[in-house]
């Protein structure tokens, strides 16, 4: 009295339809490969715009859209008030630019900064260093370890500063 060859047969085959359908393997390798980028771009100009005017030029070497955030590398920005605003790295988050890396905002009619990292409120124009940096205009030389400048009310707050300020004679 022994097992038959279709019952062993049929156990098998049953385990293997039930193993089929509870395990999903290639579902969980495809989740981990899967890559999250939305749109990906290089050498392109962005204009930001509203009904009126430009708003702002930016140009960079390379970018990518994902998870609502806008990650350019080489960034080089404009705009009514800003002649170059650049940086090795700005991340778009919102209404910020978030700057890292050889920031640089060259001023029209004022002061060039140079930091490693920096924020810029769009709306607010509101300039945000959060790394040592330097100032200079003229023969004027600021440095300090920190900075937040208010473009439209042409504010500056800055902490532990040396400055060298040449003024005209009376």
């Amino acid at each position: 009295m022994g097992l038959r060859l279709e019952y062993i047969i049929s156990i098998i085959v049953a385990l293997i339809f039930v193993s089929f359908f509870l395990i999903n393997i290639e579902q969980k390798s495809r989740q981990k490969n899967e890559s999250t980028k939305q749109l990906a771009f290089s050498d392109t100009r962005l204009i930001e715009v509203d009904t009126q005017k430009i708003l702002g030029l930016a140009h960079s070497r390379y970018g990518v859209y994902e998870n609502k955030t806008l990650i350019l590398s080489d960034i080089i920005y404009h705009t009514d008030t800003v002649n170059l605003l650049q940086a090795q790295k700005g991340i778009y988050k919102g209404d910020y630019l978030f700057l890292e890396g050889n920031v640089t905002l060259n001023q029209k009619n004022g002061f060039d900064y140079t930091a490693q990292k920096a924020a810029y409120n769009q709306k607010s124009e509101v300039l945000s260093i959060e790394s040592p940096f330097e100032a200079h205009m003229n023969k004027n030389i600021i440095s300090g370890i920190n900075l937040v400048y208010n473009m439209k009310e042409k504010k500056i707050t800055a902490q532990k500063i040396k400055a060298v300020v040449f003024t005209l004679e009376k």
